[in-house]
């Protein structure tokens, strides 16, 4: 009696968990007997997607002989970039400080030890943009407001994008189809999905580098977005029958 109530128990642990966890796999049982047979494909679906999001990355270096007030002035022109690009439409969580960094300037000369003469200081802000037909706004405030460290924008897509979805829909399209040619070769046909999983979705960004002194007008209005190819792989496991 124990022991069929811990089956009972390991059994409905077993089925909590696959609801929690969102599995897709789909449990065939084969009957009493006989073998389950199956056929396991990959596929892989394209789409091309326009991006629907940017980052930048906005910094400030500054020089002084005192470590404290070096930082302390970063930090304090930081801020000012921070408020320039919330002015621009960035929205505050799409704002974070990505860097902070405070380093001894030496003087290594006349071969003697070497000396501390200053301190050097750099913050780094990252800006992510919603809305990507404001980045030649965006890159204007960052500058206006003193940001002497600037890269970007780096052009993505969200992971809310339907194309996504199109790359994932073609993936699955294409293992079914490579399924149906093994099983019509081995004399079979294909059946229910055993299971199914997601090996990547890949939409590498598109780079645009960004060099301070070019930063004007006609380098914002040059910019174009492009589109991106979003790349789905999938496995998945079908019942022969």
């Amino acid at each position: 009696m124990r022991n069929k109530t811990w089956l009972v128990l390991a059994i409905a642990l077993i089925a909590g968990a696959l609801v929690l966890g969102g599995c897709t796999t789909k449990v065939v049982s084969a009957p009493a007997g006989s073998v389950l047979y199956t056929v396991t494909a990959s596929g892989e679906g394209k789409a091309i997607a326009a991006p629907d999001q940017a980052e930048m990355s906005f910094g400030v270096t500054t020089q002084g002989a005192e470590a404290k007030k070096t930082l302390d002035d970063a930090a304090k022109q930081a801020d000012k970039i921070i408020a320039a690009l919330k002015r621009a439409g960035v929205a505050a969580e799409d704002l974070q400080t990505s860097g902070v960094s405070l380093y001894p300037q030496q003087d290594y000369s006349n071969d003697r030890a070497p000396r501390i003469t200053g301190y050097q200081a750099t913050i780094q802000v990252r800006v992510t943009m919603k809305d990507i037909s404001k980045v030649g706004d965006i890159i204007e405030a960052g500058a206006g407001a003193g940001a002497n460290q600037i890269s970007g924008p780096t052009f993505t897509l969200s992971e809310k994008s339907v194309s996504r979805e199109e790359a994932i829909k073609a993936a699955v399209a294409d293992a079914k189809s490579r399924a149906e040619v093994m099983a019509k070769a081995a004399g079979k046909s294909v059946g229910d999905v055993i299971s199914v999983s997601e090996t990547g979705v890949n939409a590498p960004p598109i780079y645009y580098g960004a060099e301070k002194s070019s930063l004007d007008a006609s380098y914002a209005a040059a910019i174009e977005p492009g589109t991106l190819d979003v790349t789905a792989s999938v496995t998945i496991v079908f019942e022969l029958e």
